[in-house]
């Protein structure tokens, strides 16, 4: 069987419909976009995003410790991330010198957001074990997880903001 397209016409509008404009030829209506989506994918986004993946990575670091608690000379380690995301968060505050120019330094060490890596670290055991192995088991398992429970919180955190997104998506309201 075969189907005929046809183009949509203009039969259904009554007249005096407003119409939207024809996009712009000059790429405006692209740049319009292109910051309306940076508003929906927002610090915020990014922010969760960055934690979740630490998150990951730490899981793997303790879990790493926990496999080798029998392993002479282990030395635990962990991913310590939260200073410098704290550091980053403030990144968009102001800083103590003037800027006049939007390319000029405004006396802030902080890095952005989208730059921030964990630090890996190697943690003491206070109590010691002959073999010289640092793992503390049960310290381990409570870091691993307290890791996970706040995997989950910012996973759902994730899933609230793409439920929102997809509400205003569908509502046309934000």
């Amino acid at each position: 069987v075969d189907a005929i397209v046809t183009a949509p016409t203009n039969a259904g509008l009554a007249a005096g419909t407003p119409r939207a404009p024809p996009p712009a030829r000059d790429g405006s209506d692209s740049r319009r976009r292109g910051r309306a989506m940076r508003g929906i994918f927002d610090q915020h986004l990014l922010l969760l995003h960055k934690s979740l993946d630490f998150r990951t990575r730490r899981n793997n670091v303790l879990a790493s410790n926990i496999a080798n608690v029998e392993t002479p000379g282990y030395k635990a380690k962990d991913l310590v991330f939260e200073r410098a995301l704290g550091e980053a968060m403030q990144a968009n505050e102001p800083g103590p010198l003037e800027v006049t120019h939007a390319r000029h330094l405004d006396g802030r060490q902080a890095v952005p957001l989208s730059t921030v890596q964990p630090h890996l670290i190697r943690t003491s055991n206070p109590v010691g074990n002959a073999d010289r192995n640092s793992v503390d088991l049960e310290r381990e398992m409570v870091k691993l997880g307290e890791n996970q429970v706040v995997y989950q919180a910012l996973a759902q955190m994730v899933a609230h903001k793409f439920a929102q997104l997809r509400l205003s998506i569908r509502d046309g309201d934000v």
